[in-house]
C-alpha cells in the first residue's frame, strides 16, 4: 500500500509541475510549435522507454529469481526434514532439530538482513553442521543409505539457493543505468517546455499527463531496485509455512 501511495503521489507531483511551468512561461515570446509532430520528440521518448525497459526488465528478473529461490529453498528443506526418518533414531532427531532451527533462522535472521542488502554466514554455518550430522551416520541398511544420499542432495540444493539469496541481497542496478533513467526522464518531461508549448488547456493537459507518467516510471524503477525491499519485495512466505508445519521456533 505504501508503494502504491508513493507512485500516486509522484504522478500527481509530476502532473502538477507541468501546468505550473506552463504558467511560468506564459509570457514567452517564441512561437510555440506542436513538438509531437517533430522528429526529436519521438526520438527522445523512444530513448526514455528503452532505458526504462532495460531497468525494469533487469530488476524484474532478479525479483523473479528470488521468488523461485524462496520456494525452492523451503521445498528442499522440507524434503531434508522427511529424509531424516530413514536415518537411525539419534541422528534423525538431531537433524530434524537442526532443520527446525535453520528454518527459523532464515525467517527471523536472514530475511531482515537481506532487506538491508547484506547477509552474514550464520545460516551457511548451520548448513555445514547439518552436513556433518549426515556424514557421521553409518547407515545400517540400504534404506538408511538411500535416506543419507537424499539428505546430502537436498543440502546441495540448499547451499546453492542460500548462495543465490546472498548474491541477490546485494544486487542493484548499475549506477549508469539509474543515471540514464533519471536523465532521460527529465529530458522527456521538460522537452515540451524547452521547445515551446501553447499555454492552452489541451496542450497543458497532455504535457501534465506526460510528466506524470514519466515521474511514475522513474519512481517504479527505484522501488524495484532491491529484491528484498520495496512494494514488491520477496517475502519468506514458503519458509514461514514450513516453520508452522514442522514446529520450528517462531
Amino acid at each position: 500500500m505504501d508503494g502504491v501511495l508513493t507512485v500516486l503521489l509522484a504522478g500527481l507531483a509530476g502532473a502538477a509541475a507541468a501546468p505550473a511551468l506552463a504558467w511560468a512561461l506564459r509570457r514567452r515570446k517564441a512561437e510555440p510549435e506542436d513538438v509531437t509532430l517533430g522528429f526529436l520528440g519521438p526520438s527522445l521518448a523512444a530513448l526514455y522507454l528503452l532505458m526504462l525497459a532495460l531497468a525494469v526488465a533487469a530488476e524484474w528478473g532478479t525479483i523473479s529469481d528470488a521468488h523461485q529461490g524462496a520456494t525452492t529453498e523451503a521445498s528442499a528443506l522440507h524434503q531434508l526434514y522427511w529424509s531424516a526418518e530413514g536415518l537411525p533414531a539419534d541422528p534423525a532427531g538431531v537433524l530434524r532439530e537442526e532443520v527446525r532451527t535453520y528454518a527459523s533462522t532464515v525467517v527471523n535472521h536472514d530475511w531482515p538482513q537481506m532487506r538491508r542488502g547484506a547477509l552474514d554466514n550464520k545460516s551457511e554455518e548451520m548448513l555445514g553442521t547439518m552436513k556433518a550430522t549426515i556424514l557421521n551416520v553409518n547407515p545400517p541398511t540400504a534404506a538408511a543409505s538411500a535416506a543419507q544420499t537424499d539428505a546430502l542432495n537436498q543440502l546441495v540444493t540448499l547451499n546453492a539457493v542460500r548462495a543465490q539469496r546472498e548474491d541477490d541481497a546485494g544486487v542493484k542496478l548499475p549506477s549508469g543505468v539509474l543515471a540514464g533513467v533519471i536523465a532521460t526522464s527529465m529530458v522527456v518531461a521538460l522537452f515540451p517546455f524547452a521547445v515551446g508549448i501553447r499555454p492552452v488547456l489541451p496542450s497543458i493537459t497532455l504535457a501534465s499527463m506526460q510528466a506524470a507518467l514519466v515521474v511514475i516510471g522513474c519512481v517504479v524503477v527505484f522501488q524495484l531496485d532491491h529484491a528484498y525491499s520495496g512494494p514488491l519485495a520477496v517475502q519468506p512466505d514458503p519458509m514461514i509455512s514450513l516453520v508452522q508445519q514442522i514446529g520450528a521456533p517462531q
